[in-house]
């Protein structure tokens, strides 16, 4: 006699469940197909409950089949679409290069007209239907779970995997198997939402699934659909934190508008975490609810895990209980520092021998000694919490926070996290109670510079390749490959080599993926376009039939997958790019232009926040959105011109074409543009003879280094626009002067030549400070330019002193970086004609250190480097020759 409820339902009676709620076109009619199978299944609970008391009625493993990506005991399966594919190819013998292998893999591609439904569990069950058995055998619901707890063993082989497989498909139907499949998967396509389906099950179970996240509890308290929830956060039982509403640095004014106080913290990239803490027993869950305790570096108890005896040590004696709210972070063992989620590290997976150890910052405490907190304000937990335990450096700290009343100390606070290359500043209210899963509303905000318009920098990357989507999806292209051009590779004016960086999806409209679909892609990888290593697209384009789009993202990541050696972090299409051409997307060389350090992390930072991006009213202007294919509010005319509906103000440039190539951090492009438009100029986005000159913001732009190479046009800085914008006398619009020309044309250069010198000083107008200064700099800059080689100040040498060294220029080939930037040693180093860098980079072979700074010095340098004492310049010096540097190198 079966004693589960999970033993007396067969798998086939809930996949025909399934079907029937697929099949349902209207909404009322799935939900009561679920209600009435999930009422028999309460039925049969409740009988067998009375036959036999000790059995196990809980409809759990139900539950847990029709909201797979809701189960949290079982570990995961490992198991993607890919994945599947082998598995399946190995269970029923058929080679990789076989079009069964081949109709399987490529699942998303479009198949008009031979293939119905629109996953890959559709696809397998059409392709496998006849290598199945034509009825069922009965196979249970107790089965299906057996076998889901095998193939989600740590210690499953893909071999295991396999011959599991093996075993199940001799007793299931090819039906039972789709349903099977799409249960793996964790997304079953029945068109309810697990919000429905929760409150199907019982009325109270999504407010009870706020809080505890755990459907095993959910299942076994709301059994009776007459039972009211009892809701409420417990030790041991995981529940949904509170969470963090987006601000952007432009909107922090509403924050102070009551006079309000707020803690700042620092937004750490790690994982979110609760620890609950009984007796001296312990838990630990991830954000999602995932338990794991039981994982290396952890422990239930102080003798079961590295952090759990940590927090032993450290506790405070008189604490018995608590729940923490924190974040879990990989602490570098030698380094000493922080890594971010990011690097090529899982913190929920740390072992003993990783370089990584788990640290645990906690920022808020929920329960202590059993009394619940949620109530208190978050000054008065913040004071509770540094009293429940000693914090420990790289283990287990208390997030640090500033007190800030007004925006002017949220802007420094802020440009701290930038500076220090974190990832965002978090802004909470002083008084804000603790309300789990709650976000807006919630007085608690994260600020990233990301949120901002004008504080990252984007990147304008090229369409290279394109991946086929799912679900409504399949058979369109989805997301997209996209990359920069390699500009040591051109054919003619064109670059013909692009690089993948990145393949992104999110930020493109409906609307705009129709259009893409028609662009003209093929099969195979064109010619001078490299892709990456393992995640190749499904179809390629040709980067001349190719568009380019704008995307923000993150941060850069180093990555051996993209030939560029970097990725980016979150991407998302902000803009279609409609106005450049398919030949000019950022460079590699832009994009490694980015990379600040040496570090795994690039921040895409372009500056610190300032008051004026809170108090100054932005220059309107119209957005290019990824929305519409054109951007809003411009009209196109045969000549490429843009011509927006303002009204002119003044007729300075009247009769003037004018090209705007690209802006700066303060002066965007088409802020620019207006302007230009509001003194009667034509603007253009391509020049001609016809056009007057031409405005380059950034000239290490592929397409600036273009317009100022080209020699064909008068190219001017903002310098020359904010000038005669901003001139008292806007009847008058004067030549151009020299310093504002990045490039001229002949005629432009010789009438400027009649009026300056080569240092911009004037034959006619008297000379002042600024004048002065201007040409001192000029004079500066060509000293610069013609400042001797390495290479040619040793033969200098050997000409004054007879073909031997000079004993003055001791250190010509030495390249250093001095830790102490006022050590004495440093201007004899000069003097001797070392080279000094202010930062560390390629090109330093030395780094100069005090004795007493040693240590600390050598901490995180890259070993490659030579570390020396300075009292070595000091005996070179002295001795007028070079002394040998392994009695002053500092052992590491």
């Amino acid at each position: 006699m079966a004693t589960s409820l999970e033993a007396k339902i067969e798998f086939k009676q809930l996949c025909d469940i399934f079907e029937n709620i697929t099949k349902a076109h209207k909404a009322d009619k799935k939900t009561q197909i679920l209600q009435t199978f999930i009422d028999k299944c309460r039925n049969i609970s409740n009988k067998l409950k009375k036959e036999c008391p000790e059995s196990d009625a809980s409809l759990y493993p139900i539950l847990r089949l029709i909201l797979p990506n809701l189960e949290r005991e079982r570990g995961p399966h490992n198991l993607k679409q890919a994945s599947l594919t082998n598995v399946y190819a190995d269970v029923f013998g058929f080679a990789k290069t076989s079009d069964t292998y081949k109709k399987l893999a490529n699942y998303r591609e479009p198949t008009p007209g031979k293939f119905t439904g629109n996953d890959f569990a559709d696809r397998a069950y059409q392709i496998l239907d006849k290598r199945f058995p034509r009825t069922s055998t009965g196979f249970t619901i107790e089965r299906v779970n057996r076998f889901l707890d095998d193939i989600s063993e740590k210690n499953a082989t893909k071999q295991r995997k396999v011959e599991t497989f093996r075993v199940l498909f001799r007793r299931i139907t090819s039906f039972e198997m789709k349903w099977l499949t799409r249960v793996i998967l964790k997304d079953l396509r029945l068109g309810v939402g697990k919000e429905r389906i929760l409150q199907i099950y019982h009325e109270d179970a999504n407010e009870k699934f706020l809080v505890t996240n755990d459907l095993r509890e959910i299942s076994d308290q709301l059994h009776d659909p007459r039972t009211k929830v009892q809701s409420g956060i417990q030790i041991f039982s995981h529940f949904k934190p509170m969470l963090l509403e987006k601000c952007s640095i432009e909107n922090i004014d509403k924050l102070f508008r009551g006079n309000d106080l707020y803690y700042a913290q620092t937004k750490y990239d790690g994982e979110r975490s609760q620890l609950h803490m009984k007796d001296g027993k312990f838990k630990y869950f991830t954000r999602k609810g995932h338990d794991i305790t039981a994982n290396p570096g952890y422990g239930e108890t102080g003798s079961s895990g590295f952090l759990t005896s940590v927090f032993t040590r450290c506790l405070n004696p008189n604490c018995y209980s608590f729940i923490l709210d924190g974040e879990l972070m990989g602490w570098h063992k030698e380094k000493r520092m922080f890594g971010t989620k990011g690097m090529n590290f899982d913190v929920k997976k740390l072992s003993k021998n990783a370089h990584h150890q788990p640290c645990f910052v906690a920022f808020d405490v929920i329960l202590h000694n059993d009394i619940l907190l949620v109530d208190k304000p978050y000054k008065d937990r913040l004071k509770l919490l540094n009293d429940i335990f000693t914090e420990e450096e790289g283990s287990l700290i208390i997030c640090p926070h500033t007190s800030i009343s007004n925006k002017e100390e949220l802007i420094k606070a802020f440009n701290d996290c930038v500076r220090n290359k974190e990832e965002g500043l978090v802004v909470k209210k002083y008084n804000v109670k603790y309300k789990p899963n709650v976000r807006n509303g919630s007085n608690c905000y994260k600020i990233k510079a990301e949120y901002s318009e004008n504080l990252v920098q984007d990147l304008d990357l090229i369409i290279l390749g394109g991946y086929y989507g799912e679900g409504k999806y399949t058979g369109m292209i989805k997301s997209f490959l996209m990359g920069v051009a390699d500009p040591s590779c051109n054919e003619g004016e064109n670059p013909s080599r692009f690089l993948s960086v990145v393949s992104v999806s999110t930020g493109i409209d409906d609307q705009t993926l129709h259009d893409l679909q028609k662009k003209f892609w093929i099969k195979e990888c064109p010619n001078g376009v490299k892709g990456p290593k393992k995640s190749l697209p499904d179809v390629w384009i040709h980067p001349e039939h190719s568009m380019i789009l704008t995307i923000r993202a993150t941060e850069m990541i180093r990555s051996s997958e993209y030939p560029t050696g970097y990725s980016l972090r979150f991407p998302r299409v902000t803009c279609i790019r409609t106005d450049k051409p398919w030949y000019s997307p950022d460079t590699t060389s832009e994009l490694l232009s980015l990379v600040k350090d040496k570090g795994m992390i690039q921040k895409l930072n372009k500056r610190e926040a300032t008051l004026d991006d809170i108090n100054e009213a932005p220059v309107p202007k119209v957005r290019r959105t990824a929305t519409r294919s054109e951007p809003v509010g411009y009209v196109y005319n045969t000549y490429n011109v843009y011509s927006k509906r303002i009204k002119a103000l003044t007729r300075l440039l009247d009769g003037k074409e004018i090209c705007v190539v690209n802006g700066t951090d303060e002066l965007e492009k088409e802020q620019i543009e207006e302007i230009l438009q509001q003194h009667s100029a034509r603007v253009v986005q391509n020049p001609r003879n016809t056009t007057f000159c031409v405005i380059v913001g950034n000239d290490k732009t592929m397409r600036g280094k273009e317009m100022v190479n080209s020699k064909k046009y008068d190219v001017v800085t903002v310098d020359w626009f904010k000038r005669i914008t901003n001139q008292s006398d806007l009847s008058s619009l004067g030549d151009f002067l020299p310093w504002e020309l990045l490039s001229s044309q002949d005629t432009t250069k010789q009438r400027l030549a009649d009026n300056f010198d080569e240092y911009y000083d004037s034959f006619m107008i008297d000379a002042d400070e600024e004048s002065l200064k201007r040409s001192f700099d000029k004079i500066a800059k060509s000293l610069a330019d013609n400042q001797l080689t390495v290479e040619q100040g040793k033969e200098m040498d050997e000409e004054l002193f007879d073909g031997n060294a000079s004993p003055y220029s001791l250190f010509r080939d030495v390249i250093g970086f001095f830790e102490n930037p006022s050590c004495c040693a440093k201007f004899k180093f000069r003097f001797m004609s070392g080279t000094i860098k202010d930062n560390i980079d390629n090109s330093v072979t030395h780094v100069f250190v005090d004795d007493s700074e040693a240590n600390t010095t050598v901490r995180n340098l890259e070993a490659s480097l030579k570390i020396v004492k300075c009292k070595w310049i000091e005996d070179c010096f002295r001795n007028r020759q070079v002394c040998e540097i392994a009695d002053y190198l500092i052992d590491r």
